[in-house]
């Protein structure tokens, strides 16, 4: 119960100055008249009781009441404990972190108590009823989780306030979904200056890796000495790198390495996988004599291993400067299988690079039969005349489009309506129209990306370049026709007072031609500055995008906002449907399965062909968002991707609290941060909260009536003022 005086005057502001006023002028003038007959002993005697009654009256006046709070028997406070095993680190002289926050919870209990009832549970992956017991062995941290349950849980959802204790677990998450009461949180940790121990800090691992090719793990190997004695047992510390096989760790390689030098910099060069899929691994120290914990010396880790399955036939037939400049710079990425084939003489074809199983009749020209072309992922058509060509194989080429693969269309001098295309079966494939002046013209024309350049797949690193560069220009263009109503430009020039669709993508079946109208875009690779990059760019991601490797579809490319996610966040991605369509003639459907159970995905229209979406994860799991397209009603393309939610960090890997992230968590949810030395502010805010939350009864101090409820505590006070006044008279002799 706690009370506080509030006052109520029955009078204004200015009545109650009046009144004051008038009193204490009557009682100076009966000051000044008691000294001029009596001593200031007896006049101060004889003033006492008017001065007390004076009081009792203006108190009567200003009708004080006493505001009490009374415990409401409703109002709880939820405090959760962190029982995950890096609370068990014994990082401060008093005891383990676990230790700690048992006493801070016992001392919130303790002063909270009287207010209301305070309620005390655990979590470690996931809140914990009273009853689970702890897992065994290691137990991780998903702090994440444990806020979205706290949102979920009816029991919890009338708690006035949640009061966390945690060291924070190994890595921040941006909680999307907190719970309707503010969350308090303390966190558990001491800093790491005081520490002696030894960890692997900053960890370069790559995520995916290429089938048959070796790849890079480097580290930091941090020292925390607090005493001189351990700084010197860490001279030379020894780094392995192990191998999971048939689930045991098997060593792989290891590294002695100075911690007091580069901050202890280690970089592994890891063979090759043979086997696509998953493959577990370990980096770890050993542990050093007088060390806080060994926690945080090793960090296990998986490395996707896949296939290079990336098959790419680049066809030139006549072999020229830009066919070289291509097929170099094809050759020199590790992820593309590159075949190439030029003529000879006029019936001799030189066939390079990657070979596949059935591909022998490259020998003779391009192939008559799209069931050959479909080998490979992606064609590249050099600029030569389709006369050079069977007209079979044209059609063959158009079929594989149809059926779903991916057409490249270099520019050039014999290219588009030059090298008479138009008149052949692979009119529909070009993304333009025939040009009534077909041919190509040089000079120097400025590049311009266009906004639909920034945000795709294929053309946003490429434009980031370009945007960075003060000039630009391309040395040769191909005069080609408007642009087809389904294309989609990725790169204009501007071509006297027109401006051209130097790269459009076009989808025409299940595939998709990307026409690109130049063959000096090479040049950029041998240009000085930023600009120097942008060829290597291009063609990178050209490949990947018409791959799939991208997160993209045929026609659809969707951008997500993060490369992964854990419990309680949110993924937003944009997607974008590739081509120029009338408003409302695209219709997008995103469905959410997770765990047997599918929901309909919220979609956003943001533009004529541009949409977004919104997937929240609440738990760890594998979430499989499918997207549909429609155009006018029918299928145009779909796209689907499993993303798997979770924690890819070892428990205990990071042990130094994140107060930032803590108090960015606490803030955003309406309630504080305290680390553990500054409770007692903490104790003070959780306090205020529950006093205005608490019942409230006002007494009137006047009218209080201790005595059986029958006469006023004011009305007892004032009679014995009177009594007294009246035996000091008689005492004094007056009157």
């Amino acid at each position: 119960m706690i009370g506080m005086l509030i006052w109520k005057p029955h009078l204004g502001t200015l009545a109650n100055s009046l009144v004051v006023l008038l009193v204490m002028g009557w009682l100076v003038f009966l000051w000044s008249r008691y000294r001029t007959r009596y001593t200031v002993r007896k006049a101060l005697l004889l003033l006492a009781p008017k001065l007390l009654c004076t009081l009792l009256v203006l108190m009567a006046l200003m009708d004080p009441v006493l505001r009490e709070v009374s415990p409401d028997n409703d109002l709880k406070i939820a405090v959760i404990n962190d029982i995950s095993t890096s609370m068990g680190v014994a990082d401060d002289t008093s005891g383990a972190r676990a230790k700690r926050a048992g006493k801070i919870a016992n001392k919130i209990e303790r002063k909270l108590g009287g207010m209301a009832s305070v309620e005390v549970s655990r979590f470690d992956v996931d809140l914990l009823k009273p009853d689970d017991k702890p897992a065994e062995g290691t137990r991780q941290t998903d702090l994440g989780r444990t806020i979205v349950s706290l949102s979920e849980l009816g029991n919890l959802s009338d708690c006035k306030a949640v009061v966390i204790l945690t060291d924070g677990g190994d890595e921040a998450v941006r909680s999307e979904r907190l719970p309707p009461m503010p969350i308090f949180i303390v966190g558990v940790g001491t800093e790491p200056s005081t520490w002696d121990d030894l960890e692997i800090g900053n960890a370069d691992i790559p995520e995916e890796v290429e089938l048959d090719t070796p790849f890079k793990v480097s580290a930091d190997i941090v020292v925390h000495s607090a005493s001189e004695a351990f700084a010197t047992k860490l001279k030379t510390v020894e780094v392995q790198i192990e191998k999971q096989v048939d689930g045991v760790y098997q060593p792989v390689t290891s590294e002695t390495v100075d911690p007091r030098q580069d901050n202890g910099h280690v970089t592994f060069d890891l063979p090759a996988e043979a086997k696509e899929g998953p493959h577990q691994y370990r980096l770890s120290i050993k542990s050093v004599p007088g060390e806080m914990t060994d926690l945080n010396n090793q960090r296990e880790f998986v490395v996707d291993v896949r296939a290079k399955s990336i098959n790419v036939l680049l066809y030139g037939n006549l072999l020229d400067w830009d066919f070289a400049m291509v097929r170099k710079e094809l050759s020199a990425d590790s992820t593309i299988n590159l075949t190439s084939v030029y003529r000879k003489n006029a019936d001799v074809f030189i066939v390079d690079g990657a070979r596949q199983d059935g591909d022998a009749v490259l020998s003779q020209g391009l192939p008559t039969d799209e069931k050959a072309l479909g080998l490979y992922t992606i064609i590249i058509m050099g600029s030569f005349p389709a006369n050079l060509v069977k007209q079979k194989s044209l059609v063959a080429l158009k079929q594989y489009v149809e059926d779903g693969g991916n057409l490249v269309l270099l520019g050039g001098a014999n290219s588009f309506g030059k090298g008479g295309y138009y008149q052949t079966a692979m009119a529909p494939l070009m993304p333009w129209k025939p040009s009534r002046m077909p041919g190509i013209v040089s000079g120097e024309y400025p590049v311009i990306m266009p906004p639909e350049a920034d945000g795709h797949g294929l053309s946003a690193a490429t434009a980031a370049i370009m945007n960075g560069v003060s000039s630009s220009f391309l040395s040769s263009i191909n005069n080609v026709g408007e642009q087809r109503s389904l294309a989609l430009s990725l790169m204009n020039a501007s071509v006297g007072n027109r401006i051209v669709p130097v790269v459009a993508l076009q989808p025409y079946g299940k595939g998709q031609t990307l026409g690109i109208a130049t063959d000096t875009l090479w040049r950029w690779a041998r240009m000085d500055g930023e600009i120097s990059s942008a060829f290597h760019q291009f063609w990178r991601d050209t490949i990947r995008y018409l791959s799939g490797e991208f997160e993209d579809g045929r026609f659809l490319t969707v951008k997500w906002d993060r490369k992964r996610y854990r419990a309680s966040e949110q993924a937003l991605g944009d997607v974008m449907v590739v081509g120029r369509y009338a408003e409302g003639a695209i219709r997008l459907k995103g469905t959410l399965e997770v765990a047997g159970e599918t929901s309909e995905l919220p979609i956003v229209l943001k533009s004529l062909s541009d949409f977004q979406t919104q997937v929240f994860f609440p738990k760890p799991g594998d979430y499989k968002v499918t997207l549909e397209a429609t155009l006018a009603g029918e299928p145009l393309d779909s796209y689907e991707r499993i993303i798997r939610v979770g924690s890819s960090v070892s428990e205990g890997s990071d042990l130094t609290v994140d107060h930032a992230y803590l108090e960015s968590l606490a803030t955003r949810s309406g309630g504080t941060y305290a680390r553990e030395d500054d409770t007692d502010g903490l104790l003070k805010r959780l306090d205020a909260l529950l006093e205005t939350s608490g019942k409230l009864q006002d007494t009137p101090v006047v009218r209080m009536a201790p005595l059986f409820n029958v006469l006023p505590a004011y009305i007892i006070i004032l009679m014995a003022i009177l009594l007294w006044e009246w035996i000091l008279r008689r005492r004094m002799n007056i009157v």
